[in-house]
């Protein structure tokens, strides 16, 4: 389950009065941010509010609080608000059972400027939300429309359609290319051609279009040249060069003269820095299960790493990390130095032994569709139109053989079997059929015009036409080739008895004369 599914859970407020310090729940907000309240009882749960779907209200009510701050007097609040709380019913019914610790309920404490501006922003479909863990969650944000990209920029760009169809999925929500992809752009309109490489993403245009925005691969990081008109300090470079984030928010100017509070990560892949706006962020409020305190919010807006406690993995196993939001990837880095990994080894080996017995584990590892990275098949596929039936193999995971393909800077075709591979995201090429190979015992069996080369290369076996060849047969070869032949004669002749025979008697009589 995403994290976005996971904050839709319902969400509960308390608030505490300012002049007794009494805790009190939320029933209701009006549009004028009045509230209803009731003592925070397990009994009175169901009554509380939904904090999820009340915005316009509670946009209504933290106003009120912030007038409150200023002038209390005329609040408009009959009892004056000193903290507000937010939390999901599961961490509620966890605090009531020990009477809301002051300790432990300041965790999900929230300042009420901090949550009038995240609803006043709301809506306005951010670039990045907060992931699950690998991947970001795209929920919010509404996928790029692929078919509008721009094919004759691609076309100066050097980037063939067909290399960029398996990345599509993943760059139609702003994400870059999964690896690099071969280029060959225009040095100028219908000028000189530079061969070279780096990954991708798409931009729309103010005309609606989409165009391929390439991220060049340069063979090592250059963190002295200026980033946006701004030269980078010691700390981010040194934090870039051991961790591959600046570790802060850095001011960089995005449009000349005006500077924007951004995150900065290096691309492992390309070695260029990359920039991602922080205005683009949406809320972190809780990661992989847990709910952020102030602190940790605080820490993630700075850009800083932060650990995370009790996490829960998508197989539902317990870890321990640290967090940090990766701007070239949009998406969360999680790492582990110094932590103890084998914290949760005893509740995570009961947590298996359960699923186990639900029958939600079959094997040690856990494989479900969540697990599994989303495959584009692309209906053009290495030069090769692929037909219905290929398409509809593949996207059922099943190996599919494609023939007359053709790699870059290669003159000659090949034929390969071709089957998703979901663990690295990407389509995997094979010479015999991997869904035959992966079974215990089975034969594999090679394509009808490869069943004489394998037969000979690779089994020792012989047929009339080639069983005086010394070379390996190549790739659909039933017959010796011309000089193979010439030299299958030559061979004859050699071993022929007679002509054994014949050869000293001439040479005898040839000494007579």
């Amino acid at each position: 389950m995403s994290e976005k599914l996971k904050n839709d859970a319902k969400k509960v407020m308390l608030v505490q009065d300012a002049s007794s310090g009494q805790l009190k729940a939320v029933t209701d907000v009006d549009k004028d941010g009045n509230i209803q309240t009731v003592e925070p009882t397990k009994a009175n749960l169901a009554s509380l509010l939904n904090v999820n779907t009340h915005d316009s209200a509670l946009e209504a009510f933290f106003k009120k609080m912030m007038e409150q701050a200023d002038n209390p007097a005329h609040s408009g609040l009959s009892n004056p608000i000193n903290k507000v709380f937010i939390m999901t019913e599961s961490v509620f019914n966890k605090l009531v059972k020990i009477n809301f610790p002051p300790e432990e309920l300041e965790k999900y404490r929230v300042d009420p400027a901090a949550e009038l501006q995240k609803l006043q922003d709301k809506g306005q479909n951010p670039k990045v939300q907060q992931g699950g863990g690998d991947t970001t969650s795209q929920s919010a944000f509404q996928p790029m429309d692929v078919s509008k990209i721009d094919r004759a920029d691609l076309e100066r760009k050097g980037i063939k359609p067909e290399a960029i169809e398996p990345h599509l999925k993943a760059m139609s929500y702003g994400h870059k290319s999964n690896g690099l992809i071969e280029m060959n752009p225009e040095m100028e309109p219908g000028g000189m051609r530079i061969p070279t490489k780096g990954r991708i993403s798409l931009e729309e245009q103010p005309d609606g279009s989409i165009k391929a925005i390439p991220h060049y691969y340069q063979e090592k990081p250059n963190l002295d040249a200026p980033l946006r008109g701004i030269l980078l300090d010691d700390e981010a470079k040194a934090n870039l060069t051991t961790t591959g984030n600046a570790g802060k928010v850095i001011e960089l100017e995005l449009t000349p003269g005006k500077k924007e509070p951004c995150y900065v990560t290096l691309d492992k892949q390309t070695n260029g820095l990359e920039v991602l706006p922080v205005n683009q962020i949406g809320p972190i409020d809780k990661i992989k299960g847990i709910e952020l305190s102030e602190g940790q919010k605080l820490d993630f807006a700075a850009g800083r790493k932060v650990l995370v406690e009790g996490m829960t993995s998508r197989s539902g196993t317990k870890f321990d990390g640290y967090v940090q939001i990766n701007a070239s990837d949009k998406k969360f880095d999680f790492t582990y130095d110094g932590l103890d990994r084998n914290r949760y080894a005893q509740e995570n080996k009961e947590i298996r032994q359960q699923k186990k017995a639900e029958g939600q584990e079959t094997t040690k590892k856990v494989s479900t569709g969540e697990d599994k990275k989303e495959i584009f098949i692309p209906k053009k596929l290495l030069g090769v139109e692929l037909d219905e039936k290929q398409i509809k193999s593949l996207e059922a995971d099943k190996a599919t053989y494609v023939k007359a393909m053709m790699k870059d800077g290669q003159d000659q075709p090949f034929n390969a079997w071709v089957k998703p591979n979901h663990e690295k995201g990407k389509l995997d090429f094979f010479k015999y059929n991997p869904d035959y190979a992966k079974k215990q015992g089975a034969t594999v069996k090679p394509a009808a015009e490869s069943k004489t080369q394998v037969a000979v290369n690779s089994e020792g076996k012989t047929n009339e036409a080639t069983k005086k060849v010394d070379k390996p047969l190549q790739k659909g070869q039933q017959n010796p080739t011309e000089v193979q032949q010439k030299k299958q004669d030559e061979n004859k002749q050699r071993q022929n008895p007679q002509n054994r025979q014949s050869a000293p008697k001439a040479k005898k009589s040839r000494g007579v004369s």
